[in-house]
């Protein structure tokens, strides 16, 4: 049993390496829920673009975070979603979206983070 698990945890941590080896990260500023003593506090989603495919990470379980993806250059919303994650794990989608310049914004309860990056 303890070599079944150890396996697992490394097909697991491989699996999530690879994705990160070949992505580039979308760096994000914002406000995100500053820790009170009493509660705990999620921590903040990340992101990663791959050519055209969009890939949205979770750290902890999160509800109701609105993904919205905005074109710099005409101001138009090729991408928007409120998704969840029962668990950490990551969501991809694939963007219909030229090359250009873009602008991720994710948008919760606990606050706000934005980003910028090119699909080339």
């Amino acid at each position: 049993m303890k070599h079944l698990i150890s396996t697992l945890v490394l097909i697991v941590c491989g699996i999530f390496c690879t994705q990160f080896a070949f992505c580039d990260t979308i760096p994000t500023k914002g406000e995100w829920s500053i820790q009170d003593i009493r509660s705990v506090v999620p921590a903040p989603p990340t992101a990663s673009i791959e050519g055209k495919v969009l890939t949205v990470n979770f750290v902890n379980p999160l509800a109701d975070l609105t993904v919205k993806v905005t074109d710099n250059k005409t101001g138009k919303v090729v991408y928007e979603e409120c998704i969840s994650a029962s668990a950490p794990q990551s969501k991809s989608v694939i963007l219909n979206a030229e090359n250009g310049d873009y602008t991720l914004s994710f948008t919760h309860e606990l606050g706000y983070l934005t980003g910028e990056f090119a699909i080339k």
